[in-house]
């Protein structure tokens, strides 16, 4: 049985132990195609259309958190442990096999979009979360192992590390200036634009500054919101995203099959966490989402040594993802 574990000298929870269930699929069915719904755990949810499914989540089957178990927080001497309790879905994003992101119609994304944002929204009610992580890997080299398009939901007791450092440098900046950091950030690279790689009236793709990896692109709305799944509420600002995210994995993916997506979002507001005890977050913390290419040179994250070398400027990469107009972008 798996727990989770404190590093206490980085303060970061690591999962150690493996999980009774290893249940694999021998199987040479894609489990997430249309017909083969036996094979997966029972569906969650369901968009239907004509009769047919567009976008369907459920359970993973073999879960990395568990929704039946309580933290149950233990000390041996200094360190501490808990059980991984937690949530782990799947949405499949669309029902046909190996049909990527720019291939999707905007009202397939749209669709999934919608769907994310109500899932997030449902996790959330339990207080146990502390944040919802959704996240989408795509090509061999991210670990990917199914070609069907779909995404990751996991619901946490803990606030990822990356969004915990996100959440204390903006409560900072804002506790300093009573603004939000990350309109600062849109504002300043929009009066630039050298690094402008999509926009729309409701949404700016940048490669950030201090840009990590070649063509890492990060997507905010231009309005300030703190929580993706309120953003999603209006039709019209899920199209509007959907055109980005289709614009900006074209052109990734004209340059390398393999990126990960990631929403940074704000964590749960009924749980316990620290951000100045909560009472800024929806000013000073700016949902946004991630997408971080991995080419065949760059052959692993440089976590080690926590510095990244990217051989491409963040000013060089914009240039070539704008260039692409791949898609319209005045909608």
């Amino acid at each position: 049985m798996g727990e989770m574990r404190l590093d206490p000298t980085t303060m970061t929870w690591v999962i150690s132990g493996e999980e009774a269930n290893k249940t694999k699929n021998h199987s040479h069915d894609c489990p997430f195609c249309p017909g083969n719904e036996g094979m997966t755990t029972p569906a969650i949810c369901e968009v239907r259309e004509n009769g047919n499914w567009r976008a369907r989540v459920f359970p993973d089957i073999n879960p990395v958190f568990r929704i039946e178990y309580n933290e149950d927080r233990e000390a041996e001497w200094m360190y501490d442990r808990m059980k991984n309790c937690g949530a782990h879905e799947i949405v499949v994003d669309h029902p046909s096999h190996g049909v990527s992101l720019p291939a999707m119609e905007e009202g397939a994304i749209a669709c999934a979009l919608e769907v994310y944002a109500k899932r997030i929204e449902d996790l959330k009610n339990d207080k146990r979360m502390k944040h919802v992580l959704l996240f989408k890997n795509e090509g061999e080299f991210t670990g990917s192992g199914i070609r069907h398009s779909h995404t990751h939901l996991v619901a946490t007791p803990i606030i990822p590390k990356r969004i915990e450092q996100e959440m204390r440098w903006a409560h900072h900046h804002y506790a300093r200036k009573e603004r939000c950091l990350f309109c600062d950030m849109v504002r300043q690279e929009l009066g630039a634009g050298v690094r402008i790689a999509a926009e729309n009236r409701a949404f700016v793709a940048l490669c950030p500054f201090a840009s990590r990896f070649p063509y890492e692109t990060w997507i905010f709305p231009k309005t300030h919101c703190h929580a993706f799944e309120s953003a999603m509420k209006a039709e019209d600002e899920r199209y509007l995203l959907s055109g980005i995210i289709r614009h900006i994995t074209a052109g990734i993916g004209a340059i390398t099959p393999h990126y990960h997506m990631v929403l940074h979002n704000s964590p749960n507001e009924k749980a316990r966490f620290l951000n100045g005890d909560g009472k800024t977050l929806r000013e000073d913390f700016h949902w946004h989402m991630e997408i971080l290419p991995l080419l065949r040179e760059v052959k692993r994250f440089n976590w080690e040594e926590e510095f990244f070398v990217n051989p491409v400027r963040p000013e060089d990469a914009a240039g070539v993802l704008k260039g692409g107009n791949v898609y319209e972008m005045v909608r």
